[in-house]
Formats: structure tokens, sequence, C-alpha cells
């Protein structure tokens, strides 16, 4: 048996949600031997939430001899969503963990890197997003000397030959009108429909193979070999002299209406555009510098959904759309928007640095004007988050007194997707030690209200 581990991106999907799959579902039309595969990889799940809460039933399950594909990593790197994230070295340990236990049970782990997600450069070069977990998931197979398969590596490869044009093909992104269960669209960069999932499944199972976990004789080896071609163009860049339509002299109908990004906007490089267009319109070109850059379909209500295959350039933009209908082309529409590239990082005015605090300290400083919050961190764990105000300003003050001593603190700030390089800093906290006569003294007493005066100390300020 084959159990495949993991979050949202191998886990299986139903008709309901069309037209995404997940690779996890996609092994068994490869395999030819009676194996079955267990596709216990579900939504939303790192390490943790997994190892918590559903590993024990998988080992349950588990007969000696059974493969098991863990790949996780996709989620942990959230840092904007503390549920989610997982520092790398925690991480790192639960990889061990998860190693260890299959091991001992007879099982056969086999790490799994994430898969990249559909990001490209301004000029088209494929953008790592998964940060250090491949690495730290490849330290952990290194360090246990199990098998590795480094489906980060090998699809940011594949996704460069393919390029931005193509690569739509592979990914849950329609436009409006073109699927029934999206009449409004959905782009999604990271999870696959059948076709990704089937060509991720592929690359999978040939790493199986050649990590000689499955033998030649268990798999479709037909099926396993590189499919010829390239995916089809997106239709977007299928248009015929998409330029000619700034210059049409009659216009019909009225201008589209972009409602997203909103006029001056502050945006990430791979925002989403959204608005409506008259009756009549079937597709939206975009242009910029009277280049022609994209394009959508246009559903039946008028609805539109577009992102650029490419990420944006850091800097101000001017966007130029028009619409495609039976009469001729609409009038133009204009977007104005700034693109953030990279966020500074923030300024941290307390506490002082390596100075004194209380216990109960006060952090406060400021960041780049525009982003969303700040979160804090220390020795890499996720302790606390807080908004940035419109002037730029922030501040926090955690729940829990901090300890005695020495601590450093480091402050990231967020933009979408987008995180600055941490902030650090150091300070010292003043309390009474917990080995301490004065608090064993003050534990040992019964207490008293809280406004009696006479209170014994306990060494919470």
């Amino acid at each position: 048996m084959i159990f495949v581990l993991g979050d949202s991106v191998p886990a299986p999907r139903t008709d309901e949600e069309a037209p995404m799959a997940g690779w996890g579902q996609k092994i068994q039309e490869l395999l030819v031997a009676p194996i079955e595969v267990a596709n216990y990889a579900r939504s939303a799940m790192t390490t943790r939430k997994y190892y918590t809460e559903r590993f024990a039933g998988m080992l349950n399950r588990m007969s000696p001899g059974d493969v098991v594909l863990i790949g996780f990593g996709g989620v942990d790197h959230m840092i904007h969503n503390g549920m989610r994230y997982v520092p790398v070295p925690e991480y790192k340990e639960l990889l061990a963990l998860y190693v260890d236990y299959i091991q001992s049970e007879g099982g056969i782990p086999v790490l799994v890197t994430p898969t990249a997600r559909y990001a490209f450069s301004p000029t088209g070069e494929v953008k790592n997003t998964r940060g250090d977990y491949p690495r730290a998931m490849a330290d952990v197979a290194m360090e246990r000397g199990v098998p590795l398969i480094d489906l980060t590596g090998i699809t940011m490869a594949l996704w460069a030959r393919i390029g931005p044009t193509r690569l739509r093909q592979y990914f849950c992104w329609v436009d409006a009108g073109e699927h029934p269960l999206h009449p409004d669209g959905n782009i999604d960069s990271s999870h696959f429909n059948h076709a990704g999932a089937y060509e991720v499944a592929r690359l999978v199972v040939a790493g199986l193979v050649e990590r000689s976990v499955l033998n030649r004789a268990d798999v479709d080896v037909a099926a396993l070999m590189e499919p010829e071609g390239l995916p089809p163009v997106s239709q977007e860049f299928t248009v015929q002299s998409p330029e000619s339509a700034l210059n049409y002299t009659e216009r019909v109908g009225t201008a589209p209406t972009p409602a997203r990004p909103a006029p001056g906007a502050v945006v990430g490089p791979m925002t989403k555009f959204s608005g409506t267009a008259p009756a009549g319109t079937h597709y939206l070109l975009f242009f910029e510098h009277g280049q022609y850059v994209g394009g959508t379909a246009v559903g039946a209500g008028g609805q539109w959904l577009w992102r650029r295959s490419v990420e944006w350039a850091p800097g101000e933009h001017l966007v130029q759309s028009v619409g495609l209908a039976a009469g001729g082309c609409t009038p133009t529409a204009e977007q104005h928007f700034t693109v953030i590239g990279e966020v500074a990082p923030a300024v941290v005015t307390a506490p002082k640095q390596d100075k004194f605090a209380g216990p109960k300290v006060r952090f406060a400083g400021r960041a780049q004007p525009g982003t969303s919050k700040v979160v804090l961190l220390e020795n890499g764990r996720l302790i606390g988050a807080t908004a940035v105000d419109e002037k730029g300003e922030w501040h926090y003050t955690h729940a829990h007194r901090w300890k005695p001593g020495h601590h450093t603190v480091e402050v990231v700030t967020l933009f979408g997707a987008l995180e600055s390089p941490p902030a650090q800093v150091r300070f010292k906290v003043v309390g009474i030690p917990e080995t301490s006569g004065i608090r064993s003294a003050g534990n040992a007493r019964e207490e008293c209200g809280e406004v009696c005066n006479h209170r014994p100390f306990s060494g919470n300020w």
C-alpha cells in the first residue's frame, strides 16, 4: 500500500471541486500492480496539525512494507497565518518524528518537497515561493537516510521549460464562464487541474522507481515517459493582433468597469483584477504602454477576473482595458496602481535595544506605509501579530509576562504574501527568578484579593 500524507495540493478532490485535482489521487492511474493508494492528505494541513490530529490513524492502518509519502511544506511557511505557521526548526523536528514512527512500524517513509507555484518574475523566471522548507526537508532526508523526491526543484525546472504562457493549462485557473462551477472565474496559483495533477503524479511515481521504492513491474512504464511537446498556449496569448484594439476609431457600448485594484491602490506583484463589462462584451484585452499583456473571457453576467501570467515590476503602473464585442471594440478603461516588490524591515522603537524592561514588555515601532501587519517571533516561533495603522505605526503587548533574563525578538512586516527581512531587538527583563525565595514565599501564603495592600509579591507585575 502507498499512503499519501500532506496538504491540499496532493489531497483528493471531488467532482464538486472540479476542475481541481490533487496529485495524490492520480498515483493509482500510473500503477499496474495491485497496490492500493490511500490518500490521507487533507486541506490546510501543516506538519504540526497533521501530526497531532491525523497521524495516529494512519499509523494504525499501516502495515510493514507500506510506502508513506510525506508531502508537507506548502502551508507551514505561511507566516501571515499564526494558526498555520510552523518555523523551519520545528518543521524539521516533526518530519524526523514522522520518519521515526513510520520506520518503527516497518513502513518506508519517502519525503516529498512541495510543488512549485505558478509564479514567474516580471522577466519570466520561475520563482521559489517555498523559502527554506525544501532545503530543510532535504536535510532531514540526509540525516535519516531516507529517500527524497525534490518535487520543488523538479517542478521549477519543468515550469521554466513550459513557460508562463502555457503553464496555466496545469493549474486550477479558469476564466469567467469557462467552467460551470466557477461562473465568475477562478485563479489559483497553487492547486492543479486534472492534467497538472496527473503530470505531478507522474513525476512522483518516476521518482519512486528511480529510488527503487517501487519496481518497474509495478508501474505503467509507458505512462511514465515524459509527454511529447508542451501544453497548449493559453487562450489569452492566441489573440491575433491585439494592439489593433487600441486604434479602433469607432467604439461600441461603454468601457469596462474595473473594481479591483481600486484607483491608486498599492498592491503586490501578483495582484488580481476584476470588474464588469457592458452587455455583449465577450473578451477583455489588457495593455500597458501600448503593449498587450494578457486577456480574459467575460462571463454571461458581464463579470470578469484576470491576473497577469508574470509578476508586475515594482513601481507605478497604468493599465488600459478594452472589451471585444460583436460590433467592435468598447471604449478604453484605465487603472492606475502601484506595486510593492519588497517590504522594508520594521523600525522597532520599544523596547530599547539592549535595555532593561519590566515583565510586561510593550513593543512598538514603525512599518512601511501600506503594509498590513507585523508579526513577532522569538527563537523562530511566532509569538504575536498586530496591525499596522494608517500612519505606519504598530504596537503590541504579549498576554503573558516575560521571564527575567535576556531576550531577542524578531519583527517581520507583511504585505499580502510579501514579508520583510526581520528587524531584531534585544532586551533584558527585570523580574523575580523562578528559584527565588521571594517567589516561593509568596506562593506559600494564602492569596488575598486583587486590591489587598499586603498581598505577598509573587513575581507577577
